[in-house]
């Protein structure tokens, strides 16, 4: 009598699936911008968002390896501990194989780990096409922006610090918001936009370059920039941050140039940027 259902097709086949699966999600996330970027522009390909594919990812993840510990120890492990028996008095015999897949797998572990080539060419060119995603859309003005409610927006560079007074902007645009306290991912995914889009409705209008003295500006902390002009100092701190300047709140302008290798000139233009957003 014919089976009506085959388990070793069934798992076949699953295994076959997820792999797939595995594969296309594998490529995507290889290529896909920082997340950073992906949640600010609501970033998608083939439908799914980032962390949609990183959440398929890792299902199917799982289901391989369930799949996997099925197919062999329950499906076929008579013929899996005949195989490794056989395998193992071989490599015994003739040990020359297995050194070469030990040496490998260490090879490309520590290559990986200490960026030597070409694995470090695989990791730069997935780098290198996830950073040029971030040349397409216009930049948050301070990372992961998206996650911050409109209380810890509104202590950003510019936004007045009344979150209110930005709830009520974007109810005057046409948004819902239920309430301060609402993250810009939230308020963006109830209207069905992005959270790019919303803070543009937010973002303060540029009304002239504020100019800081020159005078003084090199013994002056990033606390003490931030507290004259009635930011944040951690704002202030992660916006620099983001165009890839290290510095600390009570650092001087002239220790973040030297530590950064860059101009007080450029810190100084960087800086009125930022304040005057």
């Amino acid at each position: 009598m014919k089976k009506i259902f085959s388990w070793r097709i069934f798992i076949s086949f699953g295994l076959l699936l997820s792999f797939l699966m595995l594969l296309v999600s594998g490529v995507i996330l290889y290529i896909s911008p920082p997340g950073r970027v992906a949640n600010w522009t609501d970033w998608r390909m083939l439908g799914l968002t980032k962390n949609g594919w990183i959440n398929q990812h890792t299902i199917f993840s799982f289901t391989f390896a369930i799949l996997s510990v099925f197919h062999l120890f329950f499906i076929n492990w008579k013929a899996f501990l005949s195989y490794l028996k056989t395998k193992a008095s071989r490599s015994l015999k003739s040990p020359l194989e297995l050194f070469v897949s030990l040496s490998l797998a260490v090879l490309f572990g520590f290559g990986t780990y200490f960026s030597l080539q070409p694995f470090s060419a695989v990791i730069d060119f997935g780098d290198s096409v996830s950073g040029s995603w971030e040349k397409r859309g216009e930049q948050a003005p301070v990372p992961h922006a998206e996650a911050m409610t409109l209380v810890e927006l509104a202590r950003q560079p510019g936004l007045g610090g009344d979150a209110d007074d930005l709830k009520a902007k974007l109810e005057n645009a046409g948004f819902t918001v239920v309430s301060v306290q609402e993250t810009l991912a939230a308020i963006a995914l109830r209207n069905r936009t992005t959270a790019e889009k919303i803070y543009r409705y937010i973002a303060p209008q540029n009304s002239g370059m504020r100019k800081l003295p020159s005078d003084g500006f090199g013994r002056k902390t990033l606390g003490e920039i931030a507290e004259d002009n009635g930011i944040s100092a951690v704002s202030l701190q992660l916006a620099l941050r983001q165009k890839g300047v290290d510095a600390d709140t009570v650092m001087s302008m002239k220790a973040i140039t030297e530590k950064n290798r860059i101009g007080m000139t450029e810190l100084r233009e960087m800086i009125e940027g930022m304040i005057s957003r």
